[in-house]
Formats: C-alpha cells, structure tokens, sequence
C-alpha cells in the first residue's frame, strides 16, 4: 500500500482508539445514585438571563412551573436583559401565576461595567436567595427532576455541577447538532471525570453560591464571549471547590435550535471564539474531530473499497462508543437514527472552524463583542 493510504488507515484507527479511551469516564458519569444529601430541601434559585425572548419565555416558565421541588423554597429569578419585545410583559403575567417567580431588570440597576449577558449574570447572582443556584437559558425546559437530580450530586465539597443539552427538534440540522452537543458534552463529561476540566454549557448548571462567592464571581472573571466556560474553569481552579459532570434523562435540558443558517453562524463563532481558552484536553478532542473528518473525505477518494469501508467502520464505531451510552442514559435514542446525517454536518462544521477561528467581533442577542 502507498504510505498515504496507510496514513488514513492509522489515523482511522488513532481516532476509534481515542474515543475508546474516553469511556470509562463517559460510563462514570452516567452513572445513578439514589440518596439525597441534604435531610431537608436547601433553598434553591432557578436563574434565566432573558433577552428578547417573547417567544420562549412562556415555554421556559411553563417547565418551570412544573419542577418537583417545594415551593416554599423554591426562587425563580429571570433577569430581563434590556428586552425591546415584549419579554417583561409576559413575565409580569407569569408573575400572577407562579408567587415565587421574580423579576428584574438590567435597566433599573446601575452599570455593572461588565458586558452583555455577563452583567445580567451578575445581578442575578447577587440578588439570588438560594444556597443552590440552577442557571438555564430562556429558550430550554427542564425536566420536572431537574432540580433535585442536580442537588443528588453535590457534597460538602462540591461548587457546580453540570450536565448535557439537546435541541428540542427533530429536523435532521437540529438533530445533527444534538449529537454534535451529545458527543462533545460526553467527551466533556469524560474528561472531567479523569480530572481534567474541558468545558460545561451554560443552560445546564448548577452553582453553589458559596463557591462563586468564594471565587469572586464574574466581577473576578477576565471577560470571555463564553462566560460558562469562564466561571467553570476558576471554579476548577479554585483551592476548595469540584465540579462535578453528570448526565441522565432527569438533569437534561432542551434547547430551542437556531432559527435560521445566520444564527447558528453567530452562535458557532461565539463558542468557537471562547473555545480559545480550552486546555489541552480539549484540543485533543477538537484534533480527534478533525481526523475524524479527514478519515471521512480521504478514504472513498484514495483507498479500495474494503479499506474504506473499514474507515467508515471505525469513524462510525467511534462515534457510537460515545453517543450511544449518553443517549441511552439521556432516553433519547431515537436520535441515532441520524448518526449518518450528523457525519455530513460534522464535516461541513469543522471545515467552517479556521473560518469562524480568525473572524472578528461575535456578535450575538444583538450586541457585538470585539475579539
């Protein structure tokens, strides 16, 4: 064989043995417990950043509504981020519905000096009454459990814990950027359960309000386009906090997919642009895909047929070594059905990636950031 053919055979194989070795850390975080730590229920804040939201919001307050926790000691506190629809208007009628739903306003409060979503992030923080503090976005819903299945996992010395989102659509595009967030949030979740941070998602966590006090909070965060990132990594850092990476059907969280090519353009450059201050861990993980991808488009081109059905073979056995025990563990197997889809997607995406890496000013909920 010429040395190139044996190229794309070895770096087929390096990229099934890569993700083989994520496994055992994959398994560990799927795993269940069933004791609950605290002998009565913590005060807990549900926090929703909320901008220009009119046609989510609603959604998002209706699951909510619906979580299995007391009341009594229950806040849901949405910051409505300097809003031009009618997102406040919505919420001050969800407010008659749900007593322990509050409201605030980044245009009552004096400048933060912080920018975009951040400051928002900070005034809920500082107003929020509860020793736990859930964050999702305003376009998810949550599972009834998901407040007590996030409490399950911390212990005396845990300061977050996070867990995985899928798009709640089943357009074949959304689809395939599930199981891109399934594989990437299961490398993720693997790697933090060797004890190596990589990166949470924002819309599915939980923070202890003494660990981000502890830390400083975002007024001590150096500002990043991806402040969830931002905070998980000083937690991570910190002296005497751990977090925690979890996933099952309970702790997921569905997500609204972009509604059209620019903003999941924009929403891509954002995460790409953040993802600049990953570790190495997540390096590896971002080369993996791009010998994953090359595997794909060099094997039909230059091999013979078994050969390249024998790339395909480990690309796809791969892949399904990390996607198939989370959606299994999330109960979204039905999604599988695309894994074929998603390998175009993937490819697609990750030729886009220098392209989206040496863009400038991402732009986002109408603000434009300067990188």
């Amino acid at each position: 064989m010429h040395p190139f053919e044996i190229s794309i055979l070895i770096a087929a194989a390096l990229y099934f043995l890569g993700l083989v070795s994520f496994l055992p850390g994959l398994l560990r975080g799927l795993r269940r417990k069933s004791d609950f730590p605290f002998a009565t229920a913590p005060e807990v804040t549900v926090l929703v950043c909320a901008r220009n939201e009119e046609e989510n919001i609603a959604g998002c307050l209706e699951s909510l509504s619906k979580l299995d926790y007391p009341s009594d000691r229950l806040e849901i506190l949405v910051v409505d981020d300097n809003s031009t629809d009618n997102t406040s208007k919505i919420l001050e009628e969800w407010m008659k519905r749900l007593p322990h739903l509050h409201m605030l306003s980044t245009t009552n409060v004096p400048d933060t000096g912080f920018q975009g979503k951040v400051s928002a992030l900070i005034l809920g923080m500082d107003r929020s009454k509860g020793e736990f503090v859930l964050i999702t976005d305003a376009d998810c819903t949550v599972n009834p459990k998901w407040v007590r299945e996030h409490l399950r996992w911390f212990e005396k010395n845990t300061g977050m814990v996070s867990s995985i989102t899928v798009l709640d659509s089943m357009k074949p595009f959304d689809v395939a950027q599930s199981l891109e967030m399934t594989e990437l949030l299961g490398l993720s979740m693997a790697a933090i359960n060797y004890d190596i941070p990589v990166s949470v998602i924002g819309n599915n966590l939980s923070i202890r309000k003494q660990a981000y006090q502890d830390v400083g909070g975002y007024r001590n965060i150096p500002f990043s386009v991806t402040e969830d990132v931002a905070l998980f990594q000083t937690i991570w850092n910190s002296a005497h906090w751990k977090v925690r990476f979890k996933a099952n059907d309970e702790l997921l969280v569905k997500s609204e997919p972009p509604g059209n090519f620019s903003t999941w353009w924009r929403q891509k450059h954002r995460w790409v642009i953040g993802g600049k201050d990953i570790k190495l861990m997540g390096r590896i993980i971002l080369l993996l895909g791009f010998i994953g991808a090359f595997t794909l488009i060099a094997a039909p081109l230059v091999l013979p047929l078994k050969f390249a059905g024998l790339v395909f073979l480990l690309k796809f056995s791969g892949d399904l070594v990390i996607i198939y025990p989370v959606l299994r563990g999330l109960k979204q197997l039905k999604l599988i059905w695309f894994l074929f889809v998603y390998q175009l997607y993937l490819f697609f995406f990750l030729l886009c990636v220098p392209i989206l890496y040496v863009q400038k000013d991402v732009k986002w909920k109408g603000r434009v950031y300067h990188t």
